[in-house]
């Protein structure tokens, strides 16, 4: 199944999940009718059809109320409002911790080779257990968490198949499915949640001068606290079906595709193996576990699944064989796992000598690409081939680019040093431009750095970008607005945008503009072609164009992606072909459902494949369409 399905199967999820939904409702109300019935039958009285109907009511608008203001406050918080609720602290990108210092060099080489940004990495520094989770609504806004456990009991193979387990969550559109889930879930567990704060508030009242008017309040609080908690487990009850329902199947997936990425099964079966170790497990002490267990890579809370039937994971030991065919059911005891010793060597993933990475090499030089097939069924994959070249080219980086590319003030000067010109005049003006609305400090930096960028090859500046782009995360809104100010008057410096600044612009916006709240994330608006026929063939013009010289020629590879896409649209003259209108053109394609997101896409590559090769130049535009369009395409290597 390709990444583009996985789109869609997510989304088919969300639809069963609101029949799911539907289904706890109708529980909660039938439940509620039989509670007051009920309780009128005990006082002997007949019940009021009004009341009846207002009771339900007010349950139905407590319960989607819940839900909506659940989901709501998620949107705006983000994979991090998980984290911080889970106790997690920040990781930042120049830590020199050992342990911390070897997973962020993990995670940065898998996104790196999966083409997404790096995501946001929480520690949970008081789970000392094995566990880790990732959350978020888009691969460029993710967030993966691990515990305290993770990192001290876990070799880096075993670390890096749980990491490949959390992209699998990721890439296979998981992790927003598991984010709506919070949000929707919340409301049928709000019930709950409410009488169990009305019978602790009856103590409080309980306490002091009692009267006839106080007794009576407090048994009617009694009472009603009392079926709320009735009614609200029957929803905690129907959350923790749907949570089964939808997660379990997903983790033998994301199991097994972490198999397929780091091609070393060894690695997170010992994770599994790990887990089942007595005193060590997988639980969660927080207060939020029970609802974000669906999240997380073991099950926070297995004592309370009624023998596995509400368990959001399977069963420890069928992961496992699923895995390891050949395990016997024994989990080591704590004494047999020895402490792990960090390694913190950037590349150090290339130095193994485990047998498993013998056959496998790192590709340098300039992007090349198998075929037009290859690319398209890469996307949305890892390969350990082009993870290991990540790790050479994050190795590879001159020790002053890398000292300045962990903190967020000198990263910035690393990005401008990418964007100044070759010309003294042009340059002069930027650098002048750095220091008037920046600092003097931002305008040495940048010079100092110049020449060792300009040495870079230009395919490794865009993997540098994205390196870079995790630290600038770390800035506040206002230095961020300030930076993006800077980097616009250093493109606009020679009156023109060439296409390696605006892969640059367009790979650093997608994810930095979302991040800091200047843009949303977008959503799905557009499910057939002839809604964005103009912007494909404004796009095709532009590839056709860049990739031929010869007029004829780009009509012709023009002409084949139009037919393969079933598009009708005319091609643009060139003198249309403006960067301008190529950006809004992939704004609008942005929009577009996976389904229709793959057929454009697919077209775009059969418009750059015409010609049987790939430039370095053409190799850009790809990479700049891949970041405009949210879809994470590989290293190009």
């Amino acid at each position: 199944m390709d990444f583009f399905q996985h789109q869609d199967k997510a989304k088919n999820r969300t639809f069963l999940l609101i029949v799911f939904y539907i289904l706890g409702l109708l529980g909660l109300t039938a439940v509620m009718v039989a509670a007051i019935l009920a309780l009128f039958a005990f006082v002997g009285t007949e019940p009021e059809p009004d009341l009846i109907l207002l009771c339900i009511g007010g349950v139905l608008a407590l319960v989607i109320g819940g839900s909506l203001f659940k989901t709501a406050a998620l949107s705006a918080g983000g994979g991090c409002a998980v984290a911080e609720a889970l106790g997690g602290r920040q990781i930042c990108s120049s830590t020199t911790n050992p342990g911390e210092r070897q997973l962020y060099n993990i995670v940065e080489e898998m996104s790196l080779a999966a083409g997404v940004p790096i995501p946001a990495l929480y520690i949970m520094d008081n789970e000392k257990s094995i566990n880790a989770f990732a959350a978020g609504f888009s691969p460029n806004a993710a967030v993966i968490g691990v515990n305290r456990g993770t990192i001290d009991l876990l070799t880096r193979d075993e670390l890096q198949g749980v990491i490949a387990h959390e992209y699998a969550h990721i890439l296979n559109g998981d992790m927003r499915m598991n984010m709506r889930l919070i949000g929707i879930l919340f409301g049928l567990q709000l019930l709950a949640i409410v009488g169990y704060f009305v019978l602790r508030s009856v103590r409080f009242l309980a306490v002091g001068r009692q009267n006839k008017g106080s007794a009576a309040i407090i048994m009617a609080m009694l009472a009603g606290g009392t079926i709320l908690m009735i009614v609200g487990y029957i929803g905690v009850f129907f959350s923790a079906i749907i949570r089964a329902a939808i997660s379990r199947q997903r983790e033998y997936l994301a199991d097994a595709s972490a198999v397929q990425f780091t091609r070393n099964p060894d690695g997170i079966a010992g994770a599994l193996k790990k887990i089942g170790s007595p005193n060590i497990g997988s639980n969660i002490a927080n207060a939020h576990a029970a609802e974000t267990s669906h999240l997380f890579f073991g099950d926070v809370c297995g004592l309370f699944s009624l023998g596995g039937l509400l368990a959001t994971h399977p069963d420890l030991t069928t992961r496992i064989r699923r895995i390891d065919p050949n395990f016997d059911g024994r989990f080591p005891k704590l004494s047999e796992i020895k402490p792990v010793k960090h390694n913190v060597i950037k590349t150090n993933v290339i130095k193994s000598k485990t047998s498993h990475f013998k056959n496998l090499q790192p590709t340098t030089g300039s992007p090349t690409i198998g075929s037009k097939q290859s690319v398209i069924e890469n996307i949305g994959g890892l390969d350990m081939a082009n993870v290991l070249t990540a790790g050479v080219l994050l190795g590879a980086l001159p020790k002053p680019i890398t000292e300045s590319a962990s903190n967020p003030l000198t990263a910035q000067a690393v990005f401008f040093a990418m964007l100044l010109d070759q010309e003294d005049a042009i340059r002069n003006r930027q650098l002048n431009q750095i220091q008037s609305i920046g600092s003097a400090f931002l305008r040495s930096e940048t010079l100092r750095l110049y020449p060792q960028v300009r040495a870079m090859p230009e395919h490794e500046k865009v993997p540098l970008a994205q390196h870079i782009s995790a630290s600038l995360r770390e800035m506040t809104k206002a230095q961020y607005r300030q930076f993006s100010r800077i980097l616009d008057l250093l493109i606009e410096a020679d009156q023109t945008m060439d296409l390696f600044e605006y892969t640059i612009k367009a790979v650093l916006h997608r994810d930095l503009d979302i991040h800091f709240g200047q843009a949303k994330q977008f959503r799905v608006r557009h499910t057939a072609l002839s809604s964005v026929r103009r912007p494909a063939a404004a796009v095709l013009s532009y590839l056709a164009y860049s990739g031929h010289t010869d007029p004829q020629d780009a009509q012709k590879a023009f002409a084949a992606a139009s037919e393969e896409l079933g598009l009708s649209e005319p091609m643009l003259r060139l003198s249309e072909t403006t960067t301008r209108q190529f950006d809004q053109s992939l704004r609008t394609l942005s929009e577009t459902c996976p389904a229709l997101k793959k057929r454009i896409f697919a077209a775009f590559m059969t418009c750059v494949w015409h010609d049987g090769k790939i430039t370095p130049k053409e190799a850009g535009l790809i990479r700049a369409i891949a970041a405009m369009l949210a879809v994470p395409i590989p290293m190009l290597a």
